[in-house]
């Protein structure tokens, strides 16, 4: 008997309210379509007969009755025009009450506890069943996989005339017991000696069912088998699978199960705004029934947040430290979650014993795994936040070549095999794919190579393979590959940061990746950063006195980074040091270096005079040792001074020959500041249109590298140029972008020296003589909302309407639009997926498809973009 949806239906007795079926999402309960005004049923996604099925068993009753599933799966309700069976009333004498409730068929349990969130994923499931014959939920272990099967499977029971059947297989040892497994499951009896495939088979032809097959992995082979058997001779059976490793049966959905939501980085640590996330409230749930007296509120909210973060939103993780709540406050929970393995210990008694401790469910993963596989597991350890193909054949690939071949299993088909087993992620990124392990998983990989004794030697592999990857960048950086380049910095920031803190402290391998990173601290934005990681290698302790060539190139860019933070005395001492040891050494190259860097201080200082006689020998000694970039830049710095100086010939002098090499060698770093230097050179002279429109130029230059120092100097060279002709508001508006532009990049325009500074305050004077208090308040805080890439874009949009098209932001379509707002709310691709009802892989694609259209290469940039549109 069933209830038609949307008719009202309350827990049987003993049932909890959450667990009912009456707390099933409504929108995957829908109405049914109303015949009587004429809504007809929309057309059928996909046949449900394959070509070369037989289909005599399809005819008729069966037919129809399988058809009109498969509608109800998709809508809600049977098709137009058909009445669906009236719903039973069962009196029930609880003080009166009349309740309904619809009965069950199968063997589905009761759950012991609410179902938390999902709401895309069941009904993607459901409407995957609706279309296909066998959908496989597969994912590591306590994902979730379960929960959300019996969940689902729980929703649609009354759809199925012969019910829905649970069969777990996690105690079944042989993949030869899987038929006997589900003949018991489903209640059979039967005393001949048939063989049991033959006896299922003959039992489910001609019945409608959904048969659950809950951990499949341990036993996959008997598990397939029985699955193409039933698929074949069953026509009106669906199965629904959950699973560590995939099926490989042709008929297969995989539908891979993703952790619950988590907050994002920005998210603010309210109680209100983090109950938004699935995470969130299953710990908050599950921790008020571990511990009555438990409250999340606004003193606990961050240590939540935080939590849920660190457990990556694994609600098996999740729930087993809600269990120690009991004894440590949330606080506490995350002090001790380093050593997660002992922490989370104290599961449900009556869960598997797999799923009791955090251990024994990876352990049962690990088993599971061939010899090959739990080595490669264990070294892939290694890695933190992704890693790619080449990274891991490099690091892990066992001995033969670099892709691990020579006599067993490639590196690349072991890894597909751990993505098959849901041990890896696999995320993708513009053209590459990147591999990621969830921390749980890492973890314990990591503890299995401590106890190979290969630890060590797979991190020198790692330190060896990054640092090699580092100096080729680092000398092809002068070319057509920046963006690249940068970009790959970016992506592997916590993979250098590993390597770097793996390696002696102060001993060569920290020096040379500090040197070999100096374009990521300031040509991509990263000065602080910079600072810190060139501090630790030179001032660590029991650090080597004596000179060497990787601690005196360090020395030299150290310095640099220190000139950009306007730390005048650390740079000195270290270009000090650095040229004694250069003259010790004989390095003409860091000696080069030192003579630009003086004058790079001294213009900073406001010395144009000092800063002219170092430049003038800099250009012509960095030149002569053969470092392009820095030669490119050096000739910036002289070209500014000379600028400054009021000769603008011979800046132009200086400019010209060092734009032509930039051009040809198509590197777009140095030439958007050598472009920058000539807008300043031309609003110096009065030219304002020009100026504007050069600097203009040289933000189109820089937006392929994240918002940087440089996107802060042109930013304030279009707000003189706008004061300048009047804009007042324009102007103001940009004044406040450079405000927040100098903040993010970790210094700020008073580094630059006194000239610029004089500029960015004569400006600021005139607006507020001109300005209303109140109007530029107003405008100065429009700019400080807008990110540099929405600076950019709002710049490059306003000056084509007046000029030509080609300046016009590229527009993005409307579901473009609609994912760049999320974004700029700081939600997740998941998130975004759950809020569109999309896939998060879709969510992905339209995400690369908006950098390829803005030309942006990360996804604050996008963010940045649409907060500045917006404005």
């Amino acid at each position: 008997m069933r209830l038609p949806l949307g008719a009202e239906q309350v827990p049987l007795p003993g049932r909890s309210r959450r667990s009912a079926v009456s707390h099933a999402d409504p929108d995957l309960l829908r109405r049914r379509p109303d015949s009587q005004h004429g809504r007809q049923p929309p057309p059928q996604r996909e046949p449900l007969h394959r070509p070369g099925r037989p289909q005599a068993a399809r005819t008729g009753r069966g037919a129809d009755r399988l058809t009109a599933v498969a509608h109800e799966l998709i809508m809600g309700g049977p098709p137009a025009g058909q009445c669906a069976n009236p719903p039973p009333t069962v009196a029930q004498a609880r003080g009166g009450v009349v309740a309904k409730a619809r009965t069950r068929s199968g063997n589905i349990p009761f759950a012991a506890t609410s179902f938390i969130g999902r709401r895309r994923q069941r009904r993607e499931v459901r409407d995957r069943l609706a279309s296909g014959r066998l959908v496989s939920l597969i994912g590591p272990g306590g994902v979730g996989k379960s929960r959300l099967a019996l969940q689902v499977a729980d929703e649609i029971n009354h759809l199925f005339e012969n019910g829905v059947h649970l069969v777990e297989l996690a105690s079944v040892a042989a993949a030869d017991d899987v038929p006997a497994a589900v003949i018991d499951a489903l209640g059979i009896v039967d005393r001949s000696n048939r063989p049991a495939t033959a006896m299922l088979l003959e039992f489910v032809r001609d019945r409608e069912m959904l048969l659950v097959l809950d951990n499949c992995e341990h036993v996959l082979d008997g598990a397939t088998a029985l699955v193409d058997d039933i698929l074949r001779h069953a026509p009106s059976t669906r199965i629904l699978v959950t699973t560590r490793a995939s099926l490989t049966v042709t008929e297969e959905f995989l539908y891979p199960v993703p952790p619950l939501t988590v907050p994002g980085d920005a998210e603010p640590a309210t109680v209100e705004s983090l109950l938004q996330f699935e995470s969130v409230r299953l710990l908050q749930e599950r921790a008020e029934a571990a511990s009555p007296g438990f409250v999340l509120d606004e003193r606990n909210a961050a240590a939540a947040a935080r939590l849920c973060v660190q457990l990556e939103g694994i609600p098996l993780a999740i729930e087993l430290a809600a269990a120690r709540t009991r004894i440590l406050s949330l606080e506490q929970i995350l002090e001790r979650l380093a050593d997660r393995f002992g922490l989370l210990t104290t599961g449900s008694r009556s869960a598997a014993p797999r799923q009791q401790t955090l251990r024994s469910l990876v352990d049962w993963s690990f088993d599971l795994c061939t010899e090959p596989e739990r080595r490669l597991w264990a070294r892939l350890s290694v890695f933190a936040g992704g890693f790619d193909l080449a990274a891991a054949e490099a690091v892990c690939g066992e001995g033969g070549d670099a892709a691990g071949r020579g006599g067993t299993a490639s590196t690349l088909d072991l890894l597909s095999s751990l993505v098959n087993q849901s041990v890896l992620d696999v995320e993708g990124r513009e053209s590459t794919i990147r591999f990621r392990m969830l921390e749980t998983i890492r973890a314990y990989g990591a503890e299995k190579l401590a106890l190979a004794g290969q630890a060590d030697a797979i991190r020198e592999r790692h330190r060896r393979y990054f640092l090699d990857v580092v100096r080729g960048l680092e000398r092809s950086w002068c070319g057509p590959g920046q963006a690249s380049a940068a970009r790959w910095m970016r992506v592997e920031r916590e993979n250098l940061r590993a390597a770097f803190d793996s390696a002696p402290p102060g001993g060569t391998y920290q020096l040379e990746l500090v040197a070999g990173l100096r374009y990521r601290w300031y040509a991509d934005g990263h000065i602080a950063e910079g600072r810190r990681w060139a501090d630790e290698a030179l001032d660590a302790p029991g650090a080597a006195p004596e000179p060497t060539p990787s601690r005196t190139t360090a020395l030299w860019v150290a310095a640099r980074v220190c000139l950009l933070q306007g730390d005048h005395e650390a740079a000195t001492r270290r270009l000090d040091e650095c040229e004694a040891a250069a003259a010790r050494l004989q390095l003409d190259d860091a000696a080069a270096h030192c003579i630009g860097l003086r004058g790079l201080a001294a213009q900073l200082r406001g010395d144009l005079a000092e800063a002219e006689r170092h430049f003038a020998v800099a250009v012509g000694a960095l030149a002569g040792v053969g470092e392009v970039a820095e030669w490119l830049m050096a000739s910036f710095e002289y070209a500014v001074v000379l600028s400054l100086g009021g000769r603008s010939e011979d800046a132009a002098a200086v400019s010209t020959p060092a734009l032509a090499v930039s051009r040809d060698r198509d590197e777009r770093w140095a030439r958007s500041y050598l472009t920058w230097s000539r807008g300043l050179d031309q609003w110096l002279h009065g030219e304002v249109a020009a100026a504007d429109a050069t600097a203009l130029d040289a933000l189109r230059e820089h937006r392929t590298f994240d918002p940087s120092l440089g996107t802060a100097l042109m930013t304030e060279l279009l707000a003189w140029t706008a004061g300048s002709t009047g804009q007042l508001d324009r102007a103001a508006q940009l004044i406040g972008a450079s405000h927040s532009l100098w903040r993010r990049t970790g210094t700020e325009l008073a580094a630059f020296g006194p000239q610029l500074t004089g500029f960015h305050a004569a400006c600021c004077d005139r607006l507020e003589k001109t300005m209303s208090a109140r109007a530029l308040t107003a405008a100065l805080r429009a700019g400080a909302k807008r990110s540099p890439t929405g600076i950019i874009a709002h710049a490059l949009a306003e000056r084509s309407a007046g000029g030509t098209g080609e300046d016009v932001a590229p527009a993005l379509t409307n579901r473009q639009h609609e994912i760049a707002e999320l974004i700029s709310k700081g939600m997740t691709s998941p998130q975004i997926a759950d809020a569109l009802v999309i896939s998060a892989r879709t969510v992905e694609s339209h995400v690369e498809a908006i950098m390829t259209r803005l030309g942006f290469a990360s996804r604050s940039q996008i963010a940045a973009w649409y907060v500045g549109q917006s404005s």
